[in-house]
């Protein structure tokens, strides 16, 4: 696996995020913004509602700290750089909650700061994160497919939309959340791949063949 893609992956999210918040420091929504959720809220159910709430737990650290132990858990080959991943996933709403006093951009129903959706962050930075881990797994095509349809419907689209759907969120707000969390969890990507676990890292985890760098594919 190259690095390259990574790092292409954490500088476009990167530039879309700065984008995105240059143009919600000048205030109010963005185009189609306000289309969009109309739309949405329109279209929003009690049964949708529903769904949203348990939706929007997914990027909760309710889901998201017990979901990081099980990968840890089922893939003992990325267990040498715990920490790294740890760090990912909570850069990433760290950054998030800075950054709301940095654009001010007030929510859609109250005067609190909105912009980025730190559910969408966190749940774009685990998405991410748990994707590229499993191809580090060497998961079978099948598997990978699985992972990938799971964690864009339910990490990314699920907890986006639910967002909008209980009125917390504009959807530049989520959009944004989006390209934050996956510039984090990218760029962690792209410094393993530059940086191969060594022997005793790998021993020190009980992952990997003893005196060889972890395979990368």
């Amino acid at each position: 696996m190259s690095p390259s893609p990574w790092r292409a992956a954490a500088l476009a999210a990167l530039g879309v995020f700065l984008v995105l918040s240059a143009a919600a420091a000048m205030g109010g929504p963005l185009p189609g913004d306000a289309t969009l959720r109309g739309a949405v809220l329109a279209a929003a159910s009690p049964a949708l509602v529903g769904a949203a709430r348990v939706l929007n737990q997914g990027g909760t650290w309710k889901v998201l700290l017990p979901g990081f132990a099980a990968v840890l858990v089922a893939w003992p080959s990325v267990r040498a750089r715990w920490w790294l991943w740890s760090a990912a996933l909570a850069v990433a709403p760290l950054l998030e909650n800075v950054w709301k006093s940095v654009v001010a951009r007030p929510r859609p129903a109250d005067a609190s700061m909105g912009f980025p959706s730190g559910h969408a962050t966190a749940a774009a930075a685990f998405a991410v994160l748990v994707f590229y881990l499993g191809r580090r797994a060497r998961l079978g095509p099948r598997a990978r497919a699985v992972l990938t349809a799971a964690l864009g419907a339910f990490f990314l689209l699920g907890v986006g939309l639910a967002r909008i759907v209980l009125n917390a969120h504009w959807p530049s707000d989520v959009v944004a959340g989006w390209a934050l969390g996956t510039a984090c969890a990218s760029a962690a990507a792209w410094w393993d791949l530059r940086h191969p676990v060594a022997a005793g890292e790998s021993r020190a985890s009980g992952s990997g063949a003893p005196g060889r760098p972890s395979a990368v594919e």
